[in-house]
């Protein structure tokens, strides 16, 4: 082989490596731009995340006071019929009164 043809073959290889190196500079700067969307992305997501936590947090406290609430309500509620319990004995008690008065005047 002649030193012509090993200049040759040398530079056909040098040729391909530098466009190997392109290929390759391209492919890095490639995944240089997904990696960058895919951080802006996950940060986002961290975002809503957060927030979906807070906000289970905030519904998670609105269920125990409506909790508290429903039960205070079921107290009050139990004390109202307790009352008109009394009030019918009372207004039942008023009627036979009423009743024992008339059939006197009669």
């Amino acid at each position: 082989m002649t030193i012509d043809e090993r200049l040759d073959r040398l530079t056909e290889r040098h040729e391909a490596l530098a466009e190997s190196l392109q290929l390759l500079t391209a492919d890095v700067q490639e995944l240089r731009e997904s990696t960058k969307e895919l951080l802006g992305s996950t940060k986002g997501l961290l975002g809503s995340a957060k927030d979906l936590r807070e906000s289970t947090k905030e519904l998670s406290e609105s269920t125990k006071n409506l909790k508290e609430t429903a039960k205070e309500h079921d107290r009050i509620l139990r004390g109202h019929a307790d009352l008109i319990g009394d009030l019918v004995k009372v207004a039942t008690a008023h009627e036979h009164r009423i009743a024992r008065v008339e059939g006197r005047q009669t």
